[in-house]
């Protein structure tokens, strides 16, 4: 699979060069149209990216169900690089994507796996869950609508996520099970290092519907089965 990534970026990176010999070489750049545009892509505020997310696990096996409400915050930073003298643009960019996943398990690791278990009976658990973190690139394919008088459009992306984890941590509050009331657990076994997926992006001057759906699970093939979907608000500023 990293082979097909490494050849999907090389190919991204390869059109948006072409792309950039082409409007070189073929575009009258002092053009008033040409100008215009750029004025446009300047404008439209989406080389800082901030998204506020709702996490959820798909594909769960029927002894796992997550509690509470999971969330997660990405921060990007992009650049367009305008296709010709289209309103579609290539942005690559780089940052950072964190998710919590909330949940009512005791996590154990062995030589075969990693599992989720039931608390001993009695035990109150306040807070429950796993934060992975990671260094990501992202990398979308834009439209965008002209600008309005107010320095506005509508504009929608897609594109792909590829990330290489950070941190990953268990994180558990309540009463003591003999680890203590409070404790942080690093380094979970047998959670996949990289992920991957594809995401959707729409919305208005600043504000911007998202979701994010993980062609890659949380765990390897010694962990349980959960498959990753973000969606929430996407406020793109600059």
């Amino acid at each position: 699979m990293y082979k097909y990534l490494f050849l999907f970026f090389t190919l991204m990176a390869t059109t948006a060069v072409q792309a950039q010999e082409e409007t070189a070489a073929n575009i009258d750049t002092h053009t008033d149209d040409f100008i215009e545009l750029k004025k446009d892509i300047n404008k439209a505020k989406d080389r800082f990216v901030v998204d506020f997310s709702y996490d959820m696990l798909l594909n769960l096996p029927d002894s796992i169900k997550m509690k509470g409400f999971s969330r997660g915050v990405n921060v990007y930073f992009t650049y367009d690089i305008v296709i010709g003298k289209s309103r579609f643009s290539v942005a690559p960019g780089i940052g950072i994507g964190n998710n919590n996943y909330f949940h009512k398990y005791s996590i154990s690791s062995d030589s075969l796996g990693t599992y989720f278990g039931k608390y001993p009976d009695g035990v109150n658990v306040k807070r429950s869950k796993i934060a992975l973190s990671y260094a990501d690139i992202p990398v979308e394919l834009r439209y965008r609508s002209p600008l309005n008088k107010k320095g506005n459009s509508w504009k929608i992306a897609a594109g792909i996520k590829a990330g290489l984890m950070i941190q990953n941590k268990w994180k558990y509050k309540g009463d003591d099970f003999g680890r203590g009331e409070k404790f942080k657990t690093y380094d979970i076994e047998n959670v996949n290092k990289f992920r991957y997926g594809v995401m959707l992006r729409g919305g208005y001057g600043i504000w911007n519907l998202f979701a994010y759906y993980s062609l890659s699970d949380v765990f390897n093939d010694k962990g349980p089965r959960m498959t990753p979907l973000s969606f929430g608000i996407s406020i793109n500023g600059l």
